[in-house]
């Protein structure tokens, strides 16, 4: 069995190796921020600029792209470089939106709340929602159109563009699809390294965004303020009892003896483990090992 592979059910000794091992490996963090940083620098970054639109104090984006701009020198920007000398048209790739950018101000005597987006719809394809007796008229809609709940906020979801969700088997797709295919099947390999461009590109932003958050989220939800390195806890934002250390002192005052103030006095499982279901006392065979691996 791998290491570290028990997660609902362990003898108490497992839980011992198991959180000694992890809490040891704390001072692995300091430099394994330093490697983040480094990594997300080499990355770059990518912003595409949209045409703003003022309505009523507040600043929206509408979906119209006028520009984009990514890091010189970084490897986001040598893919770039290297898909604009194959063709390619660097805004239609994706929209790199980033949803935390979009600024909440308040303002003004009522301290009513403005909204100052940076991407459209805050960058952020959601569902819309829609009462039961839209469709209805508007300027720019005169309402014959399918019930729009559940539609994306976006351009590119074509059913809003198309009157409905249409059903399968509504029309012929496979004399269009052939046709398509007979049109392009000459460039197979050159439409395939475009492709493949674009997927990179992609990968790096989003290995970038998993590299961001697990400096800023995970690390410091697991020992903010604790580690050096890792930045303080904001309690209004994380929970002061998930950090480890917490946890694992609560575990220990769970499964082991412990004095009247909660300290652990000795790493034997106390009288309360046999009435536990998740856990039971270790067998002469596991006294005294290194229980993670088992």
């Amino acid at each position: 069995m791998s290491s570290f592979s028990k997660l609902s059910v362990w003898p108490v000794g497992y839980f011992r190796a198991y959180s000694s091992w992890l809490l040891k490996n704390r001072r692995d963090i300091a430099r394994r921020i330093s490697v983040i940083n480094a990594e997300i620098e080499r990355i770059g970054t990518v912003k595409v600029d949209y045409q703003s639109v003022e309505s009523n104090g507040e600043t929206r984006k509408t979906e119209q792209r006028t520009g984009i701009t990514v890091t010189p020198g970084s490897s986001l920007g040598r893919l770039f470089r290297a898909y604009v000398a194959m063709g390619g048209d660097p805004l239609s790739i994706s929209p790199f939106a980033y949803p935390e950018s979009t600024a909440l101000t308040e303002g003004g005597t009522t301290q009513e709340v403005k909204v100052q987006e940076e991407y459209p719809h805050g960058g952020v394809a959601a569902p819309r929602s829609a009462a039961p007796n839209e469709p209805v008229s508007t300027d720019q809609d005169p309402g014959w159109g399918a019930f729009p709940g559940g539609y994306l906020e976006t351009d590119a979801y074509y059913p809003a563009r198309q009157g409905g969700r249409l059903d399968p088997g509504s029309y012929d797709h496979d004399g269009v699809t052939k046709s398509m295919q007979q049109i392009r099947g000459w460039a197979s390999q050159e439409i395939k390294e475009r492709q493949n461009l674009e997927w990179q590109i992609m990968k790096l932003c989003d290995l970038r965004e998993q590299l961001v958050q697990e400096r800023d989220d995970t690390l410091v939800q697991a020992f903010g303020g604790a580690v050096t390195g890792v930045g303080p806890l904001d309690t209004t934002r994380f929970d002061e009892s998930l950090l480890v250390q917490n946890i694992v002192q609560d575990m220990y005052a769970l499964l082991y003896e412990t004095d009247d103030t909660g300290r652990t006095t000795s790493f034997s499982p106390n009288s309360q483990v046999p009435f536990l279901q998740f856990t039971f006392p270790n067998v002469p065979s596991e006294v005294g090992r290194d229980m993670s691996g088992c």
